[in-house]
């Protein structure tokens, strides 16, 4: 998926008038790659859900920035990777909610895939949005917002196909060493509230950081009971 993200990049930063020695430089490839790409020659997608727009618009938006501030840095591999992970889901999920589920546990996957419907519209309704807000910490906090939907997307839809499987998944967690080494970290990361002791004005940004306080206190909680499970084991 990582070639079609590069080729829809490719073409909206043409559409914003970048050249194609620009494009090259901002998607870290040559301007041979960036012709095949705006010629359908390379990473062409043969289906297209609505996902593919908002997440592709999302991140030219981002590499446009660097580009007319003068940022010498094109698009990050991890942000390849992201977009066509949320591809993937997004491709995924969709055709999940186009089949027809099995009889047997019926009520709990129309549940799941209801929530499935309504995580993948979040996301996309936020990338959407994200674009359209100058503020940049608005336009984070909806971009991750899109991206907790989109994860959200993805544990729902594996659970649903686990639920087809003729048996339960075998239990398999990590290994208590490694557990206790995370926990330690999200214990030390969680000693300090960024909210509480970063003094920033903008309100958005206060958020933000109040987010990552919240998670650093999930992580803790969903890691601690890992551990517990290995107990009793």
């Amino acid at each position: 998926m990582i070639p079609v993200v590069r080729a829809r990049l490719a073409l909206a930063l043409q559409r914003e008038g970048l050249r194609v020695t620009e494009t090259a430089s901002a998607l870290n490839t040559t301007p041979a790659a960036v012709v095949q790409y705006l010629k359908g020659k390379r990473g062409r997608l043969v289906s297209r859900p609505s996902q593919v727009d908002r997440t592709i618009d999302a991140l030219a938006e981002r590499i446009l920035q660097r580009v007319r501030s003068g940022v010498r840095e094109g698009v990050r591999m991890s942000e390849l990777m992201e977009a066509a992970d949320q591809l993937i889901i997004a491709s995924r999920g969709s055709k999940m909610l186009e089949e027809t589920p099995q009889k047997n546990e019926k009520q709990v996957v129309d549940v799941l895939r209801q929530r499935l419907e309504l995580e993948l519209r979040a996301s996309e309704r936020c990338l959407e949005s994200a674009v359209k807000f100058d503020d940049q910490y608005s336009k984070l906090l909806l971009r991750m917002i899109a991206a907790d939907s989109m994860r959200h997307a993805d544990v729902v839809s594996q659970i649903i196909s686990w639920t087809e499987l003729p048996g339960e998944p075998t239990l398999n967690v990590p290994k208590r060493e490694f557990l206790d080494a995370i926990l330690q970290i999200e214990d030390k990361a969680g000693e300090q509230s960024l909210k509480d002791t970063v003094k920033i004005s903008h309100p958005v940004a206060k958020l933000l950081l109040e987010w990552i306080d919240a998670d650093e206190k999930k992580h803790g909680r969903i890691i601690s009971k890992m551990v517990h499970l290995l107990r009793q084991c």
